[in-house]
């Protein structure tokens, strides 16, 4: 397992350090996450866990070789730590959307790796699903790793694209949405 994150560390500074199309905090936030992520990750002793969206995952898991390349091998090292993740449904009034999402932290107060100052989770939709406005007080950078679309207050939805990034400035109000396939992206907090 720690192999598995420690190449799981190095790609995602990699693609922190390298975002592209973000605003300038944006980029600022992104390299603190990647020098947070400086030191080993070191995973909790944790037995295999049950994924809601199982089905989800494999149709992720099936479309692996059609990602741009740089992408690749982040996505097959986090297929590798699914497994081991605790998968949680954020609340909404929406059954929907209740039965149609889950998020799993990987590294964070509750994740496979237990850390106070950073989290960095996964969120997995099944198709034509909205992810409801929401808003939290840590800016937020999302790595996109499929399809999907995206906003921020009442501005139009936009699609980054796989690889793409999404910057959410601490409290804005933000949604995502899938289309005719899951939505998968990896999200980074900086909570301190």
């Amino acid at each position: 397992m720690d192999n598995v994150l420690h190449d799981f560390r190095l790609q995602l500074q990699e693609l922190l350090n390298n975002a592209t199309g973000l605003p300038d905090q944006g980029i600022a936030t992104a390299n603190v996450i990647a020098q947070r992520l400086g030191s080993e990750l070191r995973a909790s002793p944790r037995a295999k866990q049950s994924n809601p969206l199982s089905d989800a995952l494999q149709q992720v898991a099936d479309t692996v070789d059609d990602l741009p390349e740089a992408l690749q091998p982040l996505v097959n090292t986090i297929l590798d730590l699914t497994d081991y993740l605790i998968w949680y449904k954020r609340q909404a009034p929406l059954p929907e959307f209740m039965q149609g999402h889950a998020n799993a932290d990987i590294i964070g107060p509750k994740g496979l790796v237990v850390r106070d100052d950073i989290q960095v989770g996964i969120t997995l939709m099944q198709p034509e699903l909205t992810y409801p406005d929401h808003h939290h007080l840590p800016e937020e950078i999302y790595i996109v790793l499929s399809e999907g679309f995206w906003r921020q207050n009442d501005r139009p939805w936009h699609s980054p694209g796989p690889g793409g990034y999404v910057y959410n400035p601490a409290d804005i109000i933000h949604a995502m949405k899938s289309v005719d396939r899951p939505l998968f992206a990896l999200w980074c907090l900086k909570l301190t």
